[in-house]
């Protein structure tokens, strides 16, 4: 950053920002530290939780959809950690043998799952047998049966513990037993039907 004075002075602000507004006596910093489960948090979640404290103390605090939308943003990234993260677009082409089309054209095609978040696309790592060099057989027969094209909300659907399954979806898609992937496509076929109502 020495030769490059905007950056500078932007990491000047941040700083700046990052003392004033966050780790001022009895500001956010100080408030969360007294949650045990602060410690444990990611940087990038500890930094969200701490701009969503620092917001909500402002004369006036930003709508609450977008601290929902911040959270749930957070909440995604946490899933997505905790199930392996994700492979960038080169990885993903060099573990399939496809070019950056065929990837593409594979996840709009709904044979991937994969969804782009600003400038970057995100490929979760739990759908890949990486020592196959494969796709979970069954992952496309699901996300065909899935009523969205919301990346984040497949994404929720294969990660999330069901009761009723005894495990999430994903576990059982990569067990690649016929029973077990006839159940996840059952729930496939019933997701979203219950907003429906």
């Amino acid at each position: 950053m020495a030769d490059d004075p905007q950056a500078r002075e932007l990491l000047g602000r941040v700083n700046q920002l990052v003392l004033r507004k966050l780790a001022s006596p009895g500001g956010p910093v100080q408030e969360i530290s007294h949650r045990p489960s602060a410690v444990a948090l990611d940087d990038l979640s500890l930094l969200t939780e701490l701009v969503i404290n620092a917001w909500r103390r402002e004369p006036v605090p930003p709508p609450r959809e977008v601290l929902l939308r911040l959270r749930g943003e957070q909440a995604l990234m946490q899933l997505l950690q905790a199930s392996g993260g994700s492979l960038s677009p080169a990885e993903v082409q060099q573990l399939l043998g496809l070019s950056g089309e065929g990837v593409r054209k594979r996840r709009d095609r709904k044979r991937l799952l994969g969804w782009r978040h600003g400038k970057q696309s995100v490929y979760p790592a739990f759908q890949f047998d990486l020592a196959g060099g494969r796709v979970w057989s069954g992952l496309e027969t699901v996300l065909h049966l899935l009523d969205t094209d919301s990346g984040p909300a497949q994404l929720r659907f294969f990660l999330s513990p069901d009761p009723e399954l005894g495990d999430t979806p994903a576990a059982l898609l990569c067990r690649s037993e016929p029973v077990a992937v006839e159940a996840v496509n059952r729930k496939a076929r019933q997701f979203g039907c219950q907003l429906a109502r």
